[in-house]
């Protein structure tokens, strides 16, 4: 074994960032070529990888008719690529008995290679100060799925996982370690982390404890407002139970301080409400404020309506999922918000459907509402689009 004297600098995780004393290596534009995904193969393979693996890695969804020879002229370009680069004059591609690796005379540091090892030392350690060290160098690592440019590929997908898997348990253990001594900061700085590597993991819980205990209610509760945004919008779900847990936690909070309404008026006041318009929330935010004017309304004798809006396809089909779609339901909350008044609200109902509570009107003005929206579409032609039901709010069913 030579005595390493070239080492390559490799970042897989979350990016692909390759380079040799300083200089950046690009092999190619696209990243998923095979000359690409040898090299980015035997990079992290560090120890070697059986011939066999590597055509199966490269080939296996392929029709090959000579996978060895096509195997042959990728590691020739690989070579002639890494000679043209102005790094160090190596043979870098080694091949010994089968074996496929980088020249032992290269070091080779990886941060993949570098988390799975001190995520495995970590979770194996029984000593906990030593743990907590290990584990805290693992997390900092992490940024990322391994090689995500090549997600489509079986050996990085079984890699991903593999290395997905050892982060969380790593996060786990750190973040119980964090709550037992209450360092709360710490805490929520990996929380946050993995919140913005994973927003649909469920970290967000762990983050908004963090939050509280550090009496940051406002930030909690923005952080559970957009929690719950994100998961509906975009999964159709609710928040997690222990996510609810925590806004259970963060209200006995504010009920046990006796001096807590100026600071409550304060938050309130500076929510995010700066625009002008009928008001936008979330699906469930919009059904329990329902159940709340209806309540007003039995008493105040106001007439109120809903609206439902579906975008449909122009033939009077609703539009299924198309770039058409995002298109039209941007426009579509942009007319609904102007053409309403500002005591109405509105919330996203499904992926083409707006469902719209207007307060204090009559049936008739609902029809000028809807001449409204269809006039503040982008185009003329935007408005045969729509469609409108309507439907009166059932004062005798309030409760």
């Amino acid at each position: 074994m030579y005595e390493p004297n070239v080492i390559f600098n490799v970042n897989f995780l979350g990016t692909v960032d390759i380079s040799c004393e300083g200089t950046p290596i690009v092999l190619e534009r696209n990243n998923t070529t095979k000359v690409n995904q040898l090299f980015q193969m035997l990079l992290y393979y560090q120890n070697g990888i059986a011939r066999d693996q590597v055509i199966y890695n490269l080939f296996h969804n392929e029709d090959i008719a000579d996978e060895s020879n096509s195997l042959r002229a990728i590691v020739f370009r690989l070579r002639k690529a890494l000679l043209s680069l102005g790094i160090p004059d190596e043979d870098y591609v080694y091949i010994k008995r089968g074996t496929y690796r980088i020249n032992p005379n290269v070091k080779i540091e990886c941060d993949a290679v570098q988390f799975e090892e001190l995520a495995k030392k970590a979770l194996s350690s029984e000593d906990v100060s030593e743990q907590q060290k290990l584990l805290e160098q693992a997390i900092e690592l992490y940024n990322g799925d391994f090689l995500p440019t090549l997600s489509g590929y079986e050996w990085v997908v079984t890699t991903q996982v593999r290395l997905k898997k050892l982060f969380d348990r790593c996060l786990n253990q750190l973040l119980e370690m964090y709550k037992v001594q209450k360092d709360y900061s710490s805490m929520y700085n990996i929380s946050h982390k993995a919140n913005k590597l994973y927003p649909y993991d469920g970290w967000q819980t762990f983050e908004m404890e963090a939050l509280i205990e550090e009496g940051n209610t406002k930030d909690a509760l923005k952080l559970y407002e957009d929690t719950e945004t994100l998961m509906f919008e975009e999964l159709g779900v609710s928040v997690s139970s222990s996510m609810t847990k925590q806004l259970d936690k963060l209200g006995e909070q504010v009920k046990n301080n006796t001096d807590m309404i100026s600071e409550v008026k304060r938050n309130l006041d500076t929510s995010k409400e700066d625009i002008e318009g009928a008001f936008y929330c979330t699906y469930p935010v919009f059904v329990e404020s329902y159940r709340y004017i209806k309540r007003v309304i039995r008493r105040s004798g106001q007439a109120a309506w809903l609206m439902l809006c579906t975008i449909t396809d122009g033939k009077g089909f609703a539009l299924n999922e198309s770039d058409r779609l995002d298109t039209l339901a941007d426009e579509l909350s942009e007319a609904i918000r102007t053409s309403a008044r500002g005591g109405d609200m509105y919330a996203r109902y499904s992926n083409n459907q707006f469902v719209v509570l207007l307060l204090d009107i009559t049936q008739e003005d609902c029809v000028l509402v809807q001449s409204r929206i269809n006039e503040n579409l982008s185009k003329e032609s935007r408005k045969r689009y729509i469609k409108y039901h309507l439907a009166p709010v059932n004062l005798a069913s309030a409760g």
